[in-house]
């Protein structure tokens, strides 16, 4: 310490330390400490549940296999079986193609909110499931002849497509 006056710093850190030594208060008690904290909780710990708006999609197109498109430049007729579904906002661009006794079923969603998705198929009480990819495509393979429901979930929006005939 230096003799002499001492400064404004000096006597604010003194006062401090004379104040925490004579501390005489009492601790607050565990249930108001616990009150406290809950008040500076995030409330949004956990999702809102949210509305999901259903829709039902409607057949633009059906492109069958070996049959020529009007229009068409390509000499040769496709060989799947092209499908394009409306639905609000949205479209469902979906190929069929026959792999001996069984299909294979493709699509991509157009439109946003699909992406990391899932799609589901049911057949007579039967049902696979696939994940949508970042670029909202989707593909089922090993599908028996039938006529199926395909049910697309997004973040906030399923889309149902019934009566997909496969066969």
């Amino acid at each position: 310490m230096r003799f002499g006056r001492m400064n404004n710093d000096e006597q604010t850190i003194n006062a401090i330390i004379r104040l925490m030594e004579t501390d005489d208060s009492a601790p607050a008690p565990a249930d108001s400490v616990k009150w406290s904290k809950s008040l500076f909780r995030s409330r949004a710990g956990e999702p809102k549940a949210t509305l999901i708006e259903r829709i039902v999609a409607v057949l633009q197109m059906d492109l069958s296999p070996e049959t020529a498109v009007f229009g068409e430049r390509s000499g040769a007729a496709g060989t799947e079986r092209q499908m394009l579904f409306s639905a609000g906002d949205n479209s469902i661009d979906l190929r069929a193609a026959k792999k001996g006794r069984k299909f294979r079923l493709a699509g991509q969603i157009l439109g946003e909110g699909f992406e990391g998705g899932k799609i589901t198929l049911e057949f007579e009480g039967v049902s696979a499931t696939a994940s949508i990819s970042d670029l909202s495509e989707f593909s089922i393979e090993e599908l028996l002849a039938g006529t199926y429901r395909l049910t697309v979930d997004g973040k906030s929006k399923q889309i149902i497509i019934d009566g997909i005939n496969l066969g």
